[in-house]
């Protein structure tokens, strides 16, 4: 007689930060129970994921624990018939240490039936990390356990159980597990062992808690996980797939026929009422058959389907994407490195990167989603090659918005990165992907690593970010700044129908923040007229940037703040009148724009945010702290560093010494940071090291389109970067992904640019520049 068989899939717990998808699990224990089912032997599953209680709960310790409780798994034990139990085991029981959910798990196994055989099984499905650890040590750590079946378990287990029929003898100690030579050979999953309203409740539960914002991969409906092959053919350094293979042994994939396949999809969505499916394979679209078979199958059945681990950028054509738009959320492709170098010697990717390329163009005329893994931080890997990646990552986000997905490369127990290596002692391995470099011989350290993600998260995050517009109203100006950038503009205002359908077109394509600028704004008449205007068409944030003089009269200031602006902006450039008088060219400015920054602060209401704006030249640079001082007693807590840009007249003799100023900016952020929000604009990183996250300022700026006098429109991180240089010193930066490099001023004012009558009514084009 054949003995009974429990299977249990335990709860896990996981980091905010994770690889894989540990909801997603349990398939490896349905398709065990379906295995022992049709050998004939009586089989139970508990699964965690799948029980009433089940759920995703944040603990103490800053984890989330997936699953049923412990108590309500081992209340379902208690009431089951079984000779053997056999519980799975994986990656997010972080082997070889002791899981802090499967070990009370079989403690009360063990307790409930002290004298039952107590395995543990890999149930290896592919299309999840595996992370490979000494047999002796997880059996040290699982005292209540006499036997682990490492890798896939579906020929070796039926063994291990017949051989225990026969000898009562129980089995005890590592077994490798066999894999089995055709798929077809195996059942389906058994989905009909588990309470699937309770499956869905607890994915749902999934999306609302676990706090990942958009999910690139959503679970929705009835989503059911499935592997239509298991392996990959190739043999890359990171990868921990064909866990178990033999010394010697090549690599391979095994996967359905389109026969079986199609039976299988029809199963799910037929019976079982799947309406979208994770497609778990290592790589789905290594055989072209075989994914086309998946393609029409699906196209057939009319579900919808993800393939989180991703396609082969070389093996995906355009007929392939034409037949997934609308039915997957994310295609995702695999580049790890855009340096040929690394490719082919350190990853051993076997790829051309023109694939890349290509798929990403593909995807975007296709209209389908597109994600790239990248990977930094590999042994051999030079600090300008990472740049060299991460430059071609966000070429293809800006090109096709192919969504670049950036981790350290982390070298799992078991995986050519891994080998002969001494590893860094790690229990949980899963956020070292994103937050934790690890891989023990990188040729660039730890710290640098993390500072060139920091600044590519940055950069990519402001090409995402809110659109921005900014227009110049007028080059009229009551100011004479040595620095002004179109103090050599024709001195002109803009045409206020001109203006307006150039803030309707913006806002058109989705543009919510303008920023008023000049010239001196305040004296266009059509000022306030344009501010209303902006508010009615639906801007919610809506800035102008001043000198503040005319805000010495109370009613102006009063019309002006109370205009539907939200933030004003004083440009303040020395904290005393001389200094002031001697950078813009006007002895009674500074009394004016002080006046005007305290009626306007006395009128405005909590709606309206202000600050000042320092321009930072060599007549102001040694009095940076004095002008905070100002900007503190005026009852400001905003102040805006910004360096001096080519443009207009500002030249190198006007400019401060870049290091020397540089480094009083550094001060003093020490000494107001606590008081003041604090932004330094128009320097490259490598003069605030440490003090990175205050160039905030000047980052924003690629999102922001500018509108001049005379109608034309740029990019302004782009007009801005025609006057940037790089230099060796940039190759191995870690922020040169997000820095436009130096400065270079000359030493005369920018030619004098000439604006006519027929400038000002120029057509406004309806494309958006720079995009």
């Amino acid at each position: 007689m054949q003995p009974s068989v429990l299977i249990v899939h335990p709860p896990t717990s996981v980091a905010r930060d994770f690889i894989d998808y540990p909801f997603f699990t349990g398939l490896g224990s349905l398709q065990l129970a379906a295995v022992l089912r049709a050998k004939g032997v009586p089989t139970t599953l508990v699964d965690a994921q799948a029980l009433p209680g089940s759920t995703l709960a944040y603990r103490a310790d800053g984890r989330a624990h997936l699953g049923a409780s412990v108590d309500e798994v081992l209340e379902q034990v208690r009431v089951a018939e079984f000779d053997i139990a056999i519980v799975a085991y994986g990656p997010f029981h972080r082997p070889p240490t002791r899981c802090d959910t499967l070990g009370p798990l079989l403690e009360g196994l063990r307790s409930l039936t002290p004298r039952t055989p107590l395995w543990l099984a890999d149930c290896y499905q592919s299309g999840q990390h595996y992370v490979e650890a000494p047999a002796d040590l997880v059996l040290r750590t699982y005292p209540e356990v006499s036997a682990w079946v490492k890798y896939e378990g579906e020929q070796t287990i039926p063994e291990l159980l017949e051989r225990f029929r026969l000898t009562g003898v129980e089995p005890s100690g590592a077994y490798h597990g066999l894999a089995p030579e055709s798929l077809d050979g195996l059942p389906y999953p058994a989905w009909d062992l588990i309470d699937l309203a309770s499956y869905d409740r607890f994915r749902l539960h999934v999306v609302e808690h676990l706090g990942r914002g958009a999910w690139a991969f959503p679970i929705d409906g009835r989503t059911l996980p499935l592997v239509t092959s298991r392996g990959c053919p190739f043999r890359c350094t990171h990868c921990s797939s064909n866990p178990g293979k033999r010394p010697g042994e090549p690599k391979t994939q095994r996967r359905y026929s389109a026969a079986r396949l199609r039976g299988y999809l029809e199963l799910l969505v037929g019976r079982f009422g799947a309406t979208r499916l994770e497609v778990l394979d290592e790589l789905v679209n290594v055989n072209e058959a075989h994914f086309d078979a998946f393609l029409d199958e699906a196209e057939r059945l009319g579900v919808l389907f993800d393939i989180p681990n991703g396609l082969r950028a070389d093996y995906l054509l355009p007929r392939h994407l034409a037949k997934m738009k609308g039915r997957v959320t994310t295609v995702s492709v695999s580049a790890e490195s855009a340096a040929t170098r690394v490719l082919d010697q350190v990853v051993n990717k076997q790829l051309d990167l023109t694939s890349i390329t290509s798929a990403a163009e593909h995807a975007h005329v296709a209209g389908v989603p597109l994600m790239i893994h990248y990977m930094i931080g590999l042994p051999g890997e030079t600090a300008a090659e990472i740049n060299q990646t991460l430059a071609f990552a966000m070429d293809l986000w800006d090109r096709f918005q192919a969504w670049p997905a950036v981790q350290f490369a982390t070298p799992l127990p078991g995986t050519e990165l891994a080998r002969g290596r001494k590893l860094p002692s790690i229990s949980d391995w899963g956020p070292c992907f994103q937050t934790k470099p690890t891989q023990p011989d990188a040729t660039v350290s730890p710290e640098d690593l993390l500072r060139f993600k920091w600044t590519f998260d940055r950069r990519l995050a402001a090409s995402v970010g809110p659109q921005k517009l900014v227009v110049n109203v007028t080059y009229v100006c009551n100011n004479h700044c040595t620095f002004c950038a179109v103090g050599t503009r024709t001195q002109v205002h803009g045409h206020p129908t001109r203006q307006r359908e150039h803030l309707l077109k913006y806002r058109r394509l989705g543009v919510r923040l303008v920023d008023f600028d000049g010239g001196e704004p305040t004296l266009n008449p059509e000022l306030i007229p344009l501010i209303r205007y902006a508010r009615e068409i639906g801007y919610n944030r809506v800035n102008v940037t001043t000198n503040g003089r005319l805000c010495t009269y109370p009613e102006f200031a009063k019309r002006l703040v109370r205009s539907g602006l939200t933030t004003l902006l004083f440009s303040v450039h020395g904290p005393d009148a001389q200094t002031h008088a001697q950078q813009v060219g006007v002895a009674e400015a500074f009394e004016q724009t002080t006046a005007g920054i305290r009626n306007t602060l006395r009128l405005a209401g909590r709606d309206v945010e202000i600050g000042m704006n320092v321009t930072v030249t060599k007549g102001n640079a040694d009095k940076l702290e004095a002008l905070a001082e100002l900007c503190w007693d005026l009852g400001m807590r905003w102040l805006n560093l910004q360096f001096l840009t080519p443009f207009g007249r500002a030249t190198r003799y006007v400019a401060p010494d870049t290091e020397i100023a540089a480094a009083r900016a550094r001060e003093l952020i020490e000494i107001w940071k606590a008081k003041l929000r604090i932004q330094i604009i128009n320097l490259p990183f490598c003069f605030m090291p440490g003090y990175e996250e205050y160039l905030a300022g000047d980052l924003g700026k690629l999102s922001r389109h500018m509108v001049f006098v005379n109608n034309e429109t740029v990019n302004l991180a782009s007009y801005l970067a025609e006057r940037r240089v790089r230099k060796p010193v940039c190759e191995p930066c870690p922020h040169r992904v997000f820095c436009g490099g130096f400065y270079e001023l000359d030493s005369v004012p920018e030619p004098p640019w000439l604006i006519g009558k027929e400038d000002l009514v120029r057509r406004v084009s309806s494309d958006l520049p720079g995009v």
